[in-house]
């Protein structure tokens, strides 16, 4: 199990590798551009959305661009949060425990979170998705990816940098059911094959889920 010490200092150690590899893969990433875009449209006028695990604001900066103003990424990392902050000054990033997020209830009318659970168990996933829940206006959207299995990978390297970090795979219906338990309707849950040589080779879940 990754504690949070080791995914801090994982992309801690990465954090200016890792945006020149994932600034601009979005380009190439038709399916996401387009849940991206319905996200923004569903939601830019309801108040605040977080951008939770941002890394260097990619697709922060993707639905401030597409009429979100009113968004805020955060990350774990505050190597990550600098370089994103040089990236896209325009818009706010802060430092966020996805597991003890320090905001009121109520606090978001939406969330977003590509990939900010794959470093988590499933107990630490349900976790997750309660603290999401909890800072969720009633009603709210919550859009989030994941890898799709059963594997747990090990990383001790990244970027040519040594680290200690294992990436979990989820199973949807495992995640299903993690979110009727945490207070949360799926509104849409899809699938896609990886797009080679671009990506990490596995498959990739979508979920739109809504705050009951």
């Amino acid at each position: 199990m990754n504690s949070q010490e080791k995914v801090l200092h994982c992309y801690n150690t990465v954090a200016d590798d890792y945006a020149v590899e994932r600034w601009d893969e979005l380009n190439k990433k038709h399916v996401d551009r387009l849940l991206l875009k319905e996200f923004a449209a569903a939601n830019k006028d309801k108040g605040l959305c977080a951008d939770f695990g941002c890394g260097p604001g990619q697709t922060t900066k993707f639905l401030y661009d597409n009429g979100m103003k009113n968004i805020v990424g955060t990350d774990l990392s505050p190597a990550m949060v600098s370089v994103a902050r040089k990236l896209s000054p325009q818009i706010n990033f802060e430092t966020k425990d996805l597991l003890n997020i320090d905001y009121p209830s109520g606090h978001l009318g939406s969330a977003l979170a590509f990939y900010a659970i794959v470093h988590f168990t499933l107990d630490q996933v349900k976790t997750c998705f309660g603290e999401i829940n909890r800072v969720l206006k009633p009603g709210g959207d919550f859009l989030f990816s994941y890898h799709v299995g059963d594997e747990i990978v090990h990383f001790d390297k990244a970027h040519d940098k040594e680290v200690d970090i294992d990436l979990f795979f989820f199973k949807t219906d495992d995640i299903v059911e993690l979110l009727y338990e945490t207070g949360f309707n799926v509104i849409d849950a899809i699938e896609r094959r990886p797009h080679k040589d671009m990506e990490y080779q596995t498959r990739r879940a979508y979920i739109w889920t809504e705050k009951k």
